[in-house]
């Protein structure tokens, strides 16, 4: 038989009988039976195995993802690091510094003593 690729193939009865038996389901029952004895025979030789063996080809997948992820937490961590850095600088340099002004009543001729008072104070600060 030869087949057409027109219109005229679509209703040809002799091409729809041909594929329903082609695709219709075997009718002996000796068919499923060796189809059964067939799986059964290879599940009894795969044996019994453990839910991850399943997914081998996944393991390269997997050791990306967590490579990925623990990218992700250092860039989050170092940026957190950054950002705290950033404020305690800018707590330390926008406050106003207030030093109390040191008064000591000194003779005019005691300005060293005076000076070494301020840098005492300003040392144990």
């Amino acid at each position: 038989m030869s087949i057409r690729l027109d219109d005229a193939d679509r209703n040809d009865p002799e091409l729809a009988a041909l594929l329903a038996r082609e695709y219709s389901a075997p009718a002996r029952d000796s068919y499923w039976q060796a189809l059964e004895e067939r799986v059964m025979r290879a599940i009894a030789r795969e044996g019994r195995r453990e839910w991850w063996s399943y997914f081998p080809e996944w393991t390269r997948i997997g050791l990306a993802a967590a490579a990925i992820a623990l990218a992700v937490a250092g860039v989050a961590a170092w940026q957190t690091e950054r950002v705290r850095e950033r404020v305690a600088y800018r707590e330390l340099l926008d406050t106003p510094s207030e030093l109390p002004i040191i008064i000591e009543s000194l003779s005019e001729g005691s300005a060293p003593r005076r000076r070494d008072a301020t840098l005492r104070y300003l040392i144990s600060y």
